[in-house]
């Protein structure tokens, strides 16, 4: 099933990946988001940044779904960010895999300017590999990361005007 996920944050592309990779803000996201609890890293290797994200999520999903995932999902999460352009846009990958069950997804995340404002796009492509489910698996899938999305664009625009 494909992903795709527009955020618009008020503030420059340097400013907002600041926010992006920063352990605080990565902190507030993942928490508003529900998480029950979550490891986070920050490696940079020059101007290159990648974050690893472990959350441990409810099992906000159907039924259907909660049989395959336990009592909790366990996402882990790499984002990978290569060197800034000169207007400060940046292009990276982006990898989720769920422990235990076999769903994956990947994608590409852009960080550009748009007017006075900094636009993440993510494109991606989820994955069940569960006969008979999968489809179904995804859909409920889709929804939580659609709704993450949206979390983290209101909790990132209250970051960058200084509600921390």
């Amino acid at each position: 099933m494909d992903l795709y996920s527009e955020l618009r944050f008020d503030a420059d592309p340097a400013a907002v990946f600041a926010m992006l990779t920063d352990e605080a803000y990565i902190e507030k996201k993942t928490m508003a988001a529900n998480a029950i609890r979550y490891t986070a890293s920050v490696r940079r290797d020059g101007d290159r940044v990648t974050i690893d994200l472990v959350r441990v999520m409810p099992p906000d999903v159907p039924d259907f779904v909660r049989r395959f995932v336990g009592e909790t999902i366990d996402i882990k999460q790499r984002d990978t960010w290569g060197q800034a352009a000169a207007d400060g846009s940046r292009e990276g990958s982006i990898e989720l895999e769920m422990s235990g069950a076999p769903v994956r997804a990947t994608g590409t995340m852009t960080l550009v300017r748009n007017g006075a404002a900094t636009v993440l796009t993510i494109k991606g492509l989820l994955k069940a590999s569960i006969p008979l489910v999968g489809g179904k698996i995804e859909q409920a899938l889709h929804q939580g990361l659609t709704e993450a999305a949206r979390i983290e664009e209101r909790v990132g625009n209250d970051w960058l005007a200084g509600r921390r």
